[in-house]
């Protein structure tokens, strides 16, 4: 059983994280920390160290220096498989499925939890339906994961990560390459799991729509955190994306009655 993290504590914890490839450094002193429950927003411009944060975060690199813990333990001392059944991955491309069928691949997310060669339970299955049905792709079951639409894989994904049951869904640009309308569908999806969400944003309107918080990370290096109306300043967009912007107040208010900022690019300025 997963020991579930109170509300409000630290799930994860970044300790000055540092990570070089050769004498070149990505990312550089790195100090962070993802609240239980809290959906999370890591933007910055292109080669900012986004995705290379993230990989160190689901243990696809390994810091050069610093500590990241999971539930107060070092996520490296942890055993894949253990670490697995509580953090799910969902990336910007996705990953080649060769002939599997939506179905087996939203079944993969029972691979952390199951023995080798165990069979799939009815309990399994029912989970796997749910899944499936809960992202809207009942009707596609069966068919090829390789022959669905960008915004179809991804929501099988997330249907996967529901069958996994983390505790802590690490989302890289996921949305970067759909039209609005899955930009929007995706993300709303993700926000509804009730999981800690830490993901990356290519677009800042959206990322100030959905996050409880924002992370900004430039040249390796956090920058600023805090919520969304405190973080996208013009002054910070300035400053970090080089681009000349106002920041409104969305039309639309939150569930909870806060403002969602709103930003409107200016053109033709050097």
């Amino acid at each position: 059983m997963q020991t579930q993290t109170p509300l409000n504590t630290p799930l994860l914890n970044v300790n000055h994280v540092s990570w070089n490839i050769g004498s070149k450094t990505i990312l550089n002193n790195v100090n962070l920390q993802i609240k239980q429950g809290k959906f999370v927003g890591l933007i910055g411009p292109n080669g900012a160290g986004k995705s290379s944060l993230l990989r160190c975060l689901y243990r696809f690199n390994q810091p050069t220096a610093g500590q990241i813990k999971f539930n107060n333990t070092d996520i490296w001392q942890l055993k894949s498989h253990e670490y697995a059944k509580q953090v799910a991955v969902v990336l910007q491309e996705t990953p080649s499925q060769f002939n599997l069928t939506l179905l087996d691949v939203v079944a993969l997310g029972l691979t952390p939890h199951k023995a080798l060669f165990s069979t799939t339970t009815t309990a399994d299955t029912q989970k796997i339906n749910q899944a499936i049905a809960r992202v809207g792709l009942q009707d596609h079951a069966s068919q090829r994961f390789e022959s669905l639409s960008g915004g179809e894989k991804q929501r099988a994904l997330i249907a996967r990560a529901m069958v996994q049951q983390p505790q802590l869904l690490i989302m890289d640009e996921p949305t970067s390459h759909l039209d609005v309308k899955y930009q929007i569908q995706v993300m709303e999806l993700a926000k509804s799991l009730g999981v800690t969400v830490f993901a990356s944003f290519h677009d800042l309107n959206l990322a100030a729509a959905m996050c409880d918080e924002l992370v900004v990370i430039n040249h390796g290096e956090i920058v600023n955190t805090g919520s969304p109306i405190d973080v996208l300043s013009e002054d910070m967009l300035n400053d970090v994306f080089g681009v000349c912007a106002q920041v409104s107040h969305h039309p639309q208010m939150s569930k909870l009655g806060g403002v969602i900022p709103h930003i409107t690019y200016f053109y033709g300025y050097e």
